[in-house]
């Protein structure tokens, strides 16, 4: 289980805070090998509000800070069990927000649960992101140069999974709900043309294009088959997620399209001291006949070293591989790269697609060995630029 960006970093940054704030205390220190371990502290505080800090690096927003609080909920069966391992807590929420240096801002809350012994798993989160992008594909037209637009308004997803029978297979419903206001970043300034009441239209052109208010709401269906050894750190197991989601007028949506996704991700541990991943994501949409998509709603790739919103269209496809070497039990090393594919269609995704490569290297470190978690520091190349990551739980 992949934890979403704000839990991870949340997450992340809460280990972070408290071995620094408590470096001295023997809750810190892990009995067995003596080594900096936040287990303890998160096993018996959990019910206590923890204020931490977020460090953002998105190439597409720039450098950014925030505050999250975040909560840690074990069982009581967990927290009398014996397992000292392993042990993926009942409950985790999270609360906070973030700014960046060209003036997006971000807020909100999320949950995930693993209740009845991980027979039902919920994800859900609710936001309000006031974000400035870059969009290079608008009303499904390829841009030279980018548009930077402002996307706000508040945004709800929610994910219930049932396990089927005492197999490794899930399915369940997702829901998803936004309202977005779309409109220029910065006020822009036609010079163009000759005339000055010509500029003045195409500029009043551009604003009343870009100037959008819109609902979009959402069902859907998913289908899950996860056998890894440990979300929070998998070594081992395959994890294939296949999603549906129709948006239609009937369920309030102002727009009318389905939306596809395919996740697979694979571990093999080939050794005590090396592991390899390789993940594999596919993503598509569907509009109805005579509809525009708003750029937000088309896929993108999402990889380390790739600015977001920067590679978009109807069809997206990433393929990425990254090799875990075990300096010891507690400090990993990492090296990654992939391949990203867009394209406005399936035949031109398998032979006509635009794509992209990325690769990079990082470092992680166990933190808190009861839960496997670990946190470290990614730096990737992508085709633009280079970007470093804070790292939280799987990569992926």
């Amino acid at each position: 289980m992949k934890l979403p960006v704000p839990i991870k970093a949340a997450t992340l940054l809460l280990a972070c805070s408290a071995s620094q704030s408590y470096a001295i205390s023997e809750e810190f220190i892990d009995p067995e090998d003596g080594m900096l371990d936040a287990s303890q502290f998160l096993s018996q505080h959990m019910l206590g509000f923890l204020p931490v800090p977020i460090i953002i690096t998105e190439p597409a927003t720039g450098n950014g800070l925030g505050v999250m609080g975040v909560f840690f909920h074990e069982s009581e069966a967990q927290k009398q069990g014996k397992q000292t391992t392993g042990i993926i807590p009942e409950n985790i929420s999270v609360l906070g927000g973030a700014a960046t240096e060209n003036g997006s801002k971000f807020g909100g809350a999320g949950h995930m649960g693993f209740w009845r012994g991980d027979t039902i798993r919920y994800k859900g989160g609710i936001g309000y992101p006031d974000m400035n992008l870059d969009f290079y594909r608008i009303a499904n037209v390829d841009l030279q140069n980018p548009i930077e637009l402002n996307v706000s308004g508040p945004a709800i997803l929610q994910k219930l999974t049932f396990r089927l029978g005492d197999s490794k297979w899930f399915a369940g419903f997702y829901q998803t709900y936004q309202h977005m206001e779309t409109k220029l970043a910065e006020d822009i300034n036609i010079d163009l043309l000759p005339d000055d009441e010509l500029n003045e239209k195409v500029e009043a052109f551009l604003q009343n294009r870009l100037n959008i208010s819109e609902d979009t709401s959402g069902l859907g269906l998913i289908l899950e088959y996860d056998s890894r050894d440990n979300p929070m750190n998998p070594e081992a197991g395959y994890n294939y997620r296949a999603r549906a989601v129709r948006f239609d007028d009937a369920i309030g949506s102002d727009l009318n399209y389905t939306q596809y996704q395919f996740t697979g991700l694979n571990y093999w541990k080939l050794s005590d001291t090396f592991n390899l991943g390789l993940r594999l994501d596919y993503q598509s949409v569907e509009a109805a006949s005579g509809e525009t998509l708003p750029p937000y709603a088309l896929p993108g790739l999402r990889m380390r070293g790739v600015p977001a919103a920067r590679y978009q269209n109807n069809q997206a496809f990433i393929t990425e591989i990254e090799a875990t070497y075990k300096l010891t039990p507690r400090w990993h090393l990492k090296g990654f790269g992939g391949a990203g594919f867009v394209a406005d269609s399936w035949s031109n995704l398998t032979s006509d697609a635009e794509d992209v490569e990325s690769y990079g290297t990082g470092f992680r470190y166990l933190i808190a060995k009861r839960y496997g978690f670990t946190m470290g520091v990614d730096v990737a190349w992508g085709p633009e630029e280079s970007a470093y990551y804070i790292q939280a739980g799987s990569s992926w």
